[in-house]
């Protein structure tokens, strides 16, 4: 799981960070803001204290400003990302300088140098600014940025943000960074933790792994930014890379679009290198829309955007046999007529409704939605609130695990077939809020952000309650030839976790040094309940076998003994002392941290960067002895004697065995 990763990158582990960089302010502006740095010079070169420097987004009307200090420079920190924008630096006595339709990144901090002339010199200049993140002096290790445009643009075949990602040099595939598993990665979509933190199922590392749906559309995004190594003390909880996500916002002027995609296997080429490939058949169609406009103008916007997605393909090819044909392809050794007349036979003995058996469907529907707020309570104050959810399943076949020892190579192939209420669909529903506020005191800045998600991954049954049996009917020689019932791990097959997140950081400017400070804190919770065989689950030689008890039952059911002799059968039960049906396993994790960062400009063309950063995890009593365990002796590396206590989480220190 999940949480053997972040004790490692989170225990007890301080990091000192020291970075020469030419001229430039912050390492990087957090995750969900941009920023703006520089100086202001007279027409001899010489720096101009006491200047005002405002900037205006221009759609929204948003303004920010700041006064040049002693040495001429001046920093506008926690600003939106994208643009247009509009900066002016302006004193009494001298004409204004403005640049223009300026652009600005997520996560970095362009720098800019305004020139002042004297009021009575008649001349004009107008400089539009270009967006150019790759040489900010603010970059401090590898990153990537995708604007607005990029994302309009590039292709996509999921509309998940790994199509978006793997455009950073340092992508592995499958989600991975720098050589790092998908799971070391931390994925935050406007600061809020968006990861798969119980780490089952992860394809990518990230929400939406579990069923292939994006939990948050393309069409609703911002910007992207991945860095891989930062020097940035707020910055953590990864060892791969930090992928950085922020939405998009509302602005002065309605906007908004509808859109119809849709996409099947005649997309798809048929030949590869001069090989044939057969892309099988399926059809994918997304349907949704956004619109984004001002609820007061210059002051607050919204924004909302909505998805419809659904991907059809088979289950499985496989289909019975009509009787006579060969056992070739996709046509199985199983007979259409027993199969018709055994789901007739349940139905009309057990009420038990089986599904279909040839050529089974699977369907991914899936429905993302965000609304997102901006208020501008001031020029010094600006809040954000986004909710988004997630609605989505996928159809997964039949467990081939031999856990209960009923399996007998239950896969798709076509020696075998189950019936459709037999798989089952596994489940992603996503519910998330997060509120962010940024403000400036003076020469003091502060971003706070609060945000709670709640997730919930369990298995869903399809047409399969009450429980019933699994029943596996064998072809009389070992193997298996056809099941039914509830799939038999899917029973009370639960995941549902939830996370509580904190983050403060707090930043004072002084003449040659800006010092960060701050915290964060992340409440983790999850239930869990792997409760398979429950149902109880009967393996048969035969298909008369099956009759012959079945017929027993019907005609007997307070019967003791059974006319057939079984090679299988199975029921679990629970012994837990205190637990109830399902069993419950939860887990309760703090994860706190601290900072402190100091970043001193001795020269105009040189930045020391220093800082220190302290993670802890910190784990709830949870945990279920078993005082059998408890007593065993296991051998460690060196062959030593040595017990393990199974009602003991993992404690806030590393620790050797004793």
């Amino acid at each position: 799981m999940n949480y053997v990763r972040r004790l490692r990158v989170l225990s007890a582990i301080a990091s000192l960070f020291l970075l020469l960089v030419s001229a430039g302010h912050a390492a990087a502006q957090g995750v969900t803001t941009a920023g703006i740095q520089g100086v202001v010079k007279d027409a001899q070169g010489g720096v101009i204290p006491g200047a005002a420097v405002t900037a205006v987004h221009t759609p929204s009307g948003t303004t920010y400003e700041a006064i040049t200090g002693a040495d001429g420079r001046f920093v506008i920190p926690g600003m939106r990302v994208g643009g247009p924008y509009k900066i002016t630096a302006t004193l009494s006595g001298f004409a204004p300088d403005e640049k223009d339709n300026l652009t600005l990144a997520l996560g970095v901090t362009q720098d800019f140098e305004f020139n002042l002339k004297l009021a009575g010199v008649s001349e004009s200049v107008q400089v539009v600014a270009e967006f150019n993140p790759v040489f900010s002096s603010s970059r401090t290790g590898p990153s990537t940025a995708v604007t607005r445009d990029d994302l309009a643009t590039l292709p996509t075949v999921s509309g998940r943000i790994t199509d978006i990602t793997r455009l950073t040099p340092q992508y592995g595939g499958s989600g991975t960074f720098a050589g790092q598993d998908n799971r070391a990665n931390n994925v935050t979509i406007d600061g809020s933790y968006f990861n798969n933190s119980f780490g089952l199922g992860t394809t990518t590392g990230g929400i939406g792994d579990r069923t292939g749906v994006a939990p948050i559309s393309l069409e609703a995004i911002e910007q992207v930014q991945v860095s891989v190594a930062p020097y940035d003390v707020r910055q953590g909880n990864f060892t791969g890379a930090g992928v950085n996500t922020v939405t998009r916002s509302g602005t002065n002027q309605f906007t908004g679009s509808l859109y119809y995609r849709t996409r099947n296997e005649s997309f798809v080429g048929k030949e590869a290198a001069g090989n044939a490939f057969n892309p099988g058949t399926f059809d994918t169609k997304t349907k949704g829309g956004w619109v984004g406009g001002p609820i007061v103008k210059n002051k607050a916007f919204g924004f909302f955007s909505y998805e419809s997605q659904l991907d059809t393909r088979p289950l499985s090819t496989f289909r019975s046999n009509l009787g006579g044909e060969a056992v070739a392809g996709n046509v199985t050794r199983v007979l259409q007529s027993d199969m018709s007349n055994l789901s007739s036979f349940l139905k009309q003995n057990f009420s038990y409704d089986t599904g279909a058996f040839d050529n089974l469907p699977k369907s991914t529907p899936g429905k993302p939605w965000m609304i997102k707020g901006d208020y501008n309570l001031n020029s010094a104050n600006k809040i954000t609130f986004r909710y988004n959810q997630l609605g989505s399943s996928s159809d997964v076949y039949q467990s081939g695990s031999s856990s209960l020892g009923t399996s007998r190579g239950l896969l798709p192939n076509n020696q075998t077939l189950t019936f459709n209420n037999s798989t089952y669909a596994i489940l992603e529903n996503l519910k998330s809020g997060i509120g962010e506020w940024n403000s400036v005191f003076g020469s003091w800045t502060n971003n706070m952000i609060v945000g709670y998600t709640k997730q919930d991954e369990s298995r869903g049954p399809k047409g399969q309650s009450p429980l019933f049996p699994f029943v596996v009917i064998g072809d009389g020689v070992g193997g298996a030839l056809m099941s039914f019932g509830n799939e038999p791990f899917t029973p009370y097959n639960l995941l549902r976790y939830n996370t509580f997140q904190l983050q403060d950081s707090v930043t004072r400017f002084y003449k040659n040094h800006s010092l960060t400070f701050g915290g964060q804190v992340e409440k983790f919770h999850s239930f869990n309940s792997f409760y398979f065989g429950v149902q109880s689950a009967y393996s048969y030689n035969s298909l008369a076998d099956f009759y012959t008890d079945a017929q027993g039952y019907v005609a007997n059911p307070n019967r003791t003994t059974s006319p057939v002799s079984l090679p299988i059968f199975q029921v679990r039960y629970l012994l837990q002392p205190g637990q109830t049906t399902p069993p419950l396993q939860e887990l309760d994790v703090l994860y706190s941290g601290g900072y402190i960062q100091d970043e001193w400009r001795p020269r105009s063309n040189l930045t020391v960067t220093a800082g220190v950063r302290v993670d802890s995890p910190k784990f709830g009593n949870t945990a279920f002895p078993n005082p059998a365990a408890d007593a065993l002796t296991f051998r460690n590396q060196d062959g030593s004697a040595v017990r393990y206590s199974t009602g003991a989480l993992p404690g806030t220190k590393p620790r050797s065995e004793e």
